[in-house]
This record gives structure tokens, C-alpha cells and sequence, in this order.
């Protein structure tokens, strides 16, 4: 069990600084103090509660699972898909959005309009001011940037200027 705890820790710290965030930054997305994040990365929290883990993998965008399991288990993500887009870095998501095909863009694309919707829903239906609803708009507004490079990755995509050709000068 502890080394099962020590990976929430290590996991904690790599998929933060695979966001380039910092523990003050993650402990207010998360609505929990940073000294938690402090003591989870470092190992004083050896049994950080459930319910703390899962503030944390939800501002992170990641399943709380994510931060149980061995490390190498969480990096194997099927590429363009919504799990693999919620929890890679940023620098990452970028560089394979560049080399995407259109119809694995377009997928994504759809994908994260749904996972978008899903959790507007649930967000109208937490109670105003609940740490609850202040976490899952940071996530929704993740959401929306990622889904607004894909969007510019597809208008950008060789194969589709070909149908959407620039004006033509004057």
C-alpha cells in the first residue's frame, strides 16, 4: 500500500510539471491548500484521502486513477483521442496536432465538443459558488482552448485548403 501512495505523489508531480504548473497553481484549480499538494508530492501525506485525489486529477484532467498508477501505465494514450488530449502537456498536444491527419483532427475535434457539452451540463447543475463548479469551469476552459487548436489545426491542415483556398490578390 505505501508504494501505492508514493505514486501519487511522484504521478502528482509529473503530470503537473507536464502542465508547466506550480503546486500554488494546481492547489487553487484543485480548491485544496498548497501545503496538500506539498505534502502529497513530498511523501508527509503517505495516505492523501480519495476525495483529495480526485479534486486534484479533475483540475489536472486526469482520471484519480491516474495518480494511483504506476506511471507507465497512465502514458500509453491512443493518440487523438480525448483521454490522450486531457491529459497531455500542452507542448505535446501542439506537436501532434501539426502532424495529425484531417480526419483524426476532425474526430478529436468532435470528441472534445461532447466531452464539452457533457460537462456544461453538469456544471448548470452544481450549485453556484461550489468549489465543485469553480473546478469543473477551469476544466471546461481547458477543454475549450485544446478544442480551439484542434480547430485551428484543421482550417490549417494541407488537405483541407485545398478546399477552403486563401483570397486571391488583387
Amino acid at each position: 500500500m505505501m508504494s501505492r501512495r508514493r505514486n501519487a505523489g511522484e504521478n502528482l508531480i509529473s503530470i503537473r510539471e507536464s502542465r508547466m504548473w506550480t503546486q500554488i497553481r494546481l492547489a487553487r484549480e484543485a480548491g485544496v491548500s498548497p501545503t496538500t499538494v506539498s505534502g502529497i508530492e513530498s511523501g508527509r501525506i503517505e495516505r492523501p484521502h480519495f476525495g483529495t485525489l480526485r479534486k486534484l486529477a479533475r483540475a489536472l484532467g486526469v482520471h484519480p486513477e491516474d495518480l494511483l498508477a504506476p506511471r507507465r501505465e497512465t502514458s500509453h494514450r491512443e493518440p487523438l483521442s480525448l483521454e490522450w488530449a486531457l491529459s497531455s502537456a500542452e507542448d505535446e498536444f501542439e506537436r501532434s496536432l501539426e502532424h495529425a491527419p484531417l480526419e483524426g483532427l476532425r474526430s478529436l475535434a468532435r470528441a472534445l465538443e461532447q466531452e464539452m457539452e457533457r460537462l456544461q451540463r453538469l456544471y448548470e447543475a452544481l450549485p453556484g459558488g461550489s468549489e465543485q463548479r469553480r473546478a469543473l469551469k477551469a476544466r471546461i476552459r481547458r477543454i475549450a482552448a485544446d478544442s480551439g487548436s484542434v480547430e485551428a489545426s484543421i482550417l490549417a491542415h494541407p488537405d483541407n485548403r485545398q478546399h477552403n483556398p486563401t483570397t486571391k490578390p488583387s
